[in-house]
């Protein structure tokens, strides 16, 4: 006997598809996110007084400080999303070496065009810091970076060199 199908099937499918690579996307986590508690209304911090024009006036308010706040995280955002200091580039002079590049450095299954920066330093043993709660090292992440890399490209010449 076959247990029957979980409702919920196609939607954790959905979420584990855009959750982010080495981040938690059990069944058990998701459902839980999908069943967490909304957030609180804008207005569920304003004390009422019963008075009319002072709750008129806590309500604008507080109103007025979530648009300030939301218009500081919408700066924030697009300073972020507009940033070219976040990505680089590697050129190849051919598709194959760039795919010889990408399964000698244990990338590919990543992609093959645009890959996700945490999830190749992931791949490659990098361990990178949350800029929100530590402070980068970024002399480490480009020393080890470096290394990963010419090791890729000694492994390539290699293979280029060896007869086939």
């Amino acid at each position: 006997m076959t247990s029957p199908a979980d409702p919920n099937a196609d939607i954790l499918a959905q979420l584990q598809a855009t959750a982010a690579i080495g981040g938690p996307t059990s069944n058990a986590y998701l459902l839980a996110q999908l069943n967490a508690e909304p957030e609180p209304g804008p207005l569920a911090d304003v004390e009422y007084t019963g008075d009319l024009a002072t709750d008129s006036a806590a309500e604008l308010d507080t109103l007025a400080l979530g648009f300030r706040e939301r218009t500081r995280r919408e700066d924030e955002r697009f300073r972020l999303a507009t940033d070219s200091e976040y990505w680089f580039a590697l050129c190849f002079a051919s598709r194959a070496e760039k795919d010889a590049f990408l399964h000698a450095a244990r990338l590919f299954h990543i992609g093959d065009k645009y890959l996700d920066g945490r999830a190749a330093a992931a791949a490659l043993g990098v361990t990178m810091h949350d800029p929100d709660t530590e402070e980068e090292d970024w002399t480490i992440v480009r020393g080890r970076l470096g290394r990963l890399i010419a090791g890729a490209h000694a492994r390539l010449s290699r293979r280029a060199a060896s007869p086939s």
